[in-house]
C-alpha cells in the first residue's frame, strides 16, 4: 500500500483525486484498527477521512474501476466495520463495492496489469473471497513473496527471499478455508469424510514458517514443545488468527461428527471424537492464557466470534452421552 502511494505521488497524477482517496482510506484503516493509539493521530478520524474521500469523488459514477479505487473501498469497509460494527449498512455497502471491483478487475483488466498489480489483486482477492469457491481458486493464490521481491520482478519473486513476508500467513488462511469448503461440499456427509477433513485441518499449519507457528508457553497444558520463535507484531497477529481459525474448523467438524453419531443412535461419544475434543480444548486454553493483550486487541473482531462458536460446538458434544460428560470434568 505504501509503495503504491509513493508511486502515485512520484507520478504526480492526482487529477482525479485517486491518490488522496487512497491516502484517506489508509488513514481510516489505521485509526480504526489501532484504537489504543488514537491519541497520536490528532484530529484524524474514520468519519473525517471518509468525508474527505467523498468530497474528492469517491462515489463518482464516471470514475474508472482501478486497483487503487478497490483498495480504498476495502480499507474503508474494514475501517467502518471496526468503527460501527458488523451490522453497519455502510460497512456492507463498502465491502460489496470492493468485492465487485475485484471481480471486475479479474475478468476485464487482469491480463493487462503489471506483475506487481496482479499480485496485489490476488492478495486482495483472498482477503475478500477466502471462504468462497472459484473455478480457478488455486491459480489465484498469491506467491509467498515479500514486497521487495515483487518490485524486483517475476524472476526474483519466484525464488525464496530472506525478507519477511506476511503472504505465507494469508495463503495458510486461504488453505484453511479451502479445507472447510471441501468438507462441506459433499451431498452426504459420512464419518469417514469428516475424519479425513479433520486430519487435513490438523495438518494444515504443519509447514508454516517458524515465526507463524504457535508454540505452547512454559507452564501451559501443552508444555514440552519448542519455545516460540519470535516474529514481529504482524506475524504474532497472524499466528493467533491462523490457530484460532484452525480450532474453529476442527470444533465445527466435531459438532458435525456428533450430529452424525446421534443420527446413528450412538449412545457414547466415539473415542476419536472425545480425544480430539480434549486436544481442541487444551490448545484453545493455551492461546487464551498466553496470547498478548495487544495481539488480542488487534484480532478481537475476528477471534472473539470464532471462540464463541468453538464453545458452542464443544458444548454440543456434551449432549452426546456419559463419555462426553466425564471428558468435560477432566478438561476442567
Amino acid at each position: 500500500m505504501l509503495e503504491r502511494i509513493t508511486q502515485a505521488q512520484t507520478a504526480n497524477n492526482n487529477s482525479d483525486g485517486s491518490f488522496l482517496i487512497l491516502v484517506a482510506s489508509l488513514c481510516a484503516a489505521v485509526v480504526a484498527s489501532l484504537r489504543r493509539r488514537r491519541g497520536l493521530y490528532g484530529a484524524v478520524t474514520v468519519d473525517g477521512s471518509f468525508d474527505i474521500a467523498e468530497r474528492l469523488g469517491l462515489w463518482d459514477r464516471n470514475r474508472l474501476i482501478s486497483l487503487d479505487w478497490v483498495l480504498a473501498m476495502y480499507n474503508f469497509s474494514s475501517a467502518t466495520h471496526h468503527e460501527h460494527g458488523i451490522g453497519s449498512p455502510l460497512a456492507h455497502r463498502l465491502s460489496a463495492e470492493a468485492a465487485m471491483g475485484v471481480k471486475y478487475l479479474l475478468y476485464h483488466d487482469f491480463d493487462q496489469m503489471t506483475f506487481l498489480d496482479q499480485q496485489i489483486l490476488k492478495r486482495l482477492y483472498w482477503l475478500i473471497y477466502a471462504g468462497q469457491s472459484h473455478e480457478q481458486v488455486n491459480a489465484l493464490i498469491p506467491l509467498d513473496a515479500s514486497d521487495e521481491s515483487l518490485l524486483a520482478g517475476i524472476s526474483q519473486a519466484l525464488h525464496s527471499s530472506p525478507s519477511r513476508s506476511y503472504i505465507p500467513g494469508l495463503n495458510a488462511l486461504a488453505r484453511l478455508f479451502l479445507i472447510w469448503q471441501a468438507s462441506q461440499s459433499v451431498p452426504i456427509k459420512t464419518m469417514e469424510h469428516l475424519q479425513e477433513s479433520m486430519k487435513q485441518a490438523q495438518q494444515a499449519l504443519a509447514d508454516l514458517p517458524p515465526q507463524l507457528k504457535w508454540r505452547s508457553r512454559p507452564g501451559s497444558p501443552l508444555s514440552g514443545e519448542e519455545r516460540v520463535i519470535g516474529g514481529d507484531f504482524g506475524t504474532d497477529v497472524q499466528t493467533v488468527n491462523l490457530k484460532v481459525t484452525q480450532l474453529h474448523i476442527r470444533a465445527n467438524l466435531l459438532e458435525q461428527m456428533n450430529g452424525l453419531a446421534r443420527a446413528q443412535n450412538v449412545l457414547l461419544t466415539p473415542t476419536f471424537i472425545s480425544e480430539e475434543r480434549h486436544r481442541v480444548v487444551d490448545e484453545l486454553l493455551d492461546i487464551l492464557y498466553h496470547m498478548p493483550n495487544e495481539v488480542f486487541d488487534a484480532n478481537g473482531y475476528s477471534v472473539v466470534p470464532k471462540i464463541r462458536d468453538i464453545g458452542g460446538a464443544l458444548l454440543d458434544e456434551v449432549r452426546t452421552g456419559k463419555n462426553s460428560m466425564s471428558g468435560v470434568k477432566t478438561s476442567n
